[in-house]
């Protein structure tokens, strides 16, 4: 846990990227598998993510960078990798209930009032 605490005390947001560096694909790689872990707090996952790893993916990134975001567009385009996170904004009764049922025929509730609290 020490190297984590220490490694989070090291903050540092990158401006500028050196586009003759890249991340290996074996690191690469372990990120994605972190990414594939990623939790919500309802429970609502999956998650998913739009990954640019080529030119031509980060230009078409980089049109959200139009406008007022103007100012992103080189460290999208200057990036070893790209990531977009995508979640949803919205989940009506109907999406929860799936949830909770899915949940259910998983075995997540060892008791019935469990799941009612859930609901």
């Amino acid at each position: 846990m020490k190297n984590i605490t220490e490694a989070m005390k090291w903050r540092y947001s990158t401006k500028d990227f050196d586009t003759n560096k890249k991340i290996s694909a074996e690191d690469f790689q372990s990120l994605k598998d972190i990414l594939r872990l990623s939790p919500s707090s309802p429970n609502i996952q999956p998650w998913h993510f739009v990954i640019a790893d080529d030119e031509a993916g980060k230009a078409r990134i980089a049109k959200g960078t139009e406008g007022m975001y103007e100012f992103n567009d080189a460290k999208v385009k200057d990036a070893s990798h790209v990531i977009v996170f995508c979640s949803r904004v919205y989940a009506d009764d109907e999406f929860l209930k799936d949830v909770l049922d899915k949940e259910d025929a998983d075995g997540r509730f060892a008791e019935p009032k469990f799941r009612e609290q859930i609901h």
